[in-house]
């Protein structure tokens, strides 16, 4: 295909093997998922690391907040570089950069040290949502690509149930202070070793190759020109709004899914007075239903379109909240060993389902971005949610809340906020995605 300045010009699809979208897939798949592990690295083991760490309980909050910082950074820098070095080395420095900070981490001898290790892996965890979505979109057909982007947002929370797993694992054997810390070890060993096998494993965007060699050969018409820095691209006034509206809709989803990630255990465990091994159970029951939630809203966004299949999730989740919040009022929000059989229960797994519209938001951001920023734009909108939404709502939400069980609650903002803006945002469902767009 060629291309002349000055002349508007469209790219065409390109074709991969089956090979090649199969490891896509795959590194798509574990970035994702190691995304949720590490994430969870502090909220499920908080009340044991403040105890080595001889910190409080809003100290290491403060630590998630730093993090969450950190990670806005990251996704603007690995974004960045996704679109200018390559998805396939941006993902590997990605992944290795958040697998060592795991590692040291769980080495950490003060408080001090472990906020350090926390904020190199934030800036690391900047650039997998981004690169994995972009990577996948790129290589997957049009048929089903909600579904499929569905399953990958998905096995972010078989992460976060993996690190529940080792984590538990480690401290029935091992007690609390060298049980997290073997939980972070061996963690940050097995991304590590992720990180350096995709350098040779993943195959690189075709499309990506094929935009840089316009780039290079100076064919490109000026519309279709990267600037040197990409994130200037992603605020000009054919994609500002987009940009805004999904980092709204970013900070929504993180707002609904760490009220309950930040405070659930927490709530079981102090509040509700109820032994590690049940919460454990209620906590990975309710992994399990965000997970149905984000599979079936991708499923559901192939047939009427991501933005209303976001509209779905949130209206659900604003549900659950709202009935957690009537049983706090009315002070039957309890929750006992038979947790079954407790209204409460049932309220806060609609919560944790809350965040179903995460199951499109990748497939719809990349969908939205064009390929010469696509990874920049995708990035930079899911971590400044993250930002917002991970790191200073759980610090604030304490504070404004009064109390864990009111914390929690306050989660409601985040649907809420999704039904809100969702219908407002740019919708490019199921569209081919082409070298030049």
């Amino acid at each position: 295909m060629s291309v002349t300045k000055g002349a508007l010009s469209v790219g065409t699809a390109t074709l991969y093997s089956r090979r090649e979208i199969r490891l896509i897939l795959a590194f798509a798949l574990l970035g994702t998922l190691f995304d949720g592990a590490e994430l969870n690295l502090i909220g499920y083991p908080l009340v044991y690391i403040s105890g080595s760490l001889h910190v409080s309980t809003l100290a290491l909050i403060t630590v998630a907040t730093v993090q969450g910082f950190a990670s806005i950074l990251g996704g603007f820098v690995f974004g960045t570089l996704g679109d200018t070095l390559g998805r396939r080395r941006t993902f590997a420095i990605s992944v290795v950069a958040f697998g060592i900070a795991a590692t040291l981490g769980g080495l950490a001898v003060n408080y001090e040290m472990f906020m350090a290790t926390r904020v190199l892996a934030g800036v690391g965890m900047g650039g997998l949502f981004g690169l994995s979505f972009s990577m996948f979109t790129e290589c997957w057909k049009t048929a089903r690509r909600g579904t499929m982007g569905g399953i990958i947002q998905a096995m972010y929370f078989v992460g976060e149930i993996l690190t529940e797993g080792v984590l538990f694992l480690f401290l029935t054997v091992l007690g609390h202070d060298l049980g997290w810390r073997a939980g972070y070890v061996g963690i940050g060993i097995i991304s590590t070793v992720i990180g350096i096998a995709s350098l040779k494993l993943l195959p690189e965007s075709k499309q990506w190759l094929a935009y840089q060699q316009h780039l290079k050969a100076g064919t490109l018409p000026e519309e279709l020109r990267r600037t040197k820095v990409p994130v200037v691209d992603i605020f000009k006034p054919q994609f500002v709004v987009g940009t805004v509206l999904f980092m709204v809709l970013s900070t929504a989803m993180f707002l609904t899914t760490n009220s309950v990630g930040a405070y659930l255990s927490t709530y079981l465990l102090a509040t509700q007075k109820l032994p590690l091994d049940t919460v454990s159970l209620i906590v990975l029951i309710g992994y399990v239903a965000t997970i149905v939630a984000y599979t079936l809203t991708g499923v559901v966004s192939d047939t009427i379109r991501r933005k209303y299949a976001f509209s779905l999730a949130s209206a659900v989740g604003t549900v659950g909240f709202v009935w957690f919040l009537v049983l706090l009022g009315t002070k039957s929000a309890h929750v006992g060993a038979d947790f079954w059989a407790w209204p409460a229960f049932w309220a806060l797994m609609l919560c944790a389902g809350a965040a179903g519209g995460f199951g499109v938001l990748g497939v719809w951001m990349s969908e939205f971005f064009p390929t010469r920023i696509r990874s920049t734009g995708s990035s930079a909108s899911y971590y400044v949610g993250r930002g917002l939404g991970a790191g200073i709502f759980p610090l604030f939400a304490l504070a404004i809340a009064g109390t864990v069980p009111f914390a929690l609650a306050l989660g409601i903002i985040g649907p809420v906020a999704g039904l809100a803006f969702s219908l407002m945002a740019p919708d490019r469902t199921g569209r081919a995605i082409a070298d030049l767009e």
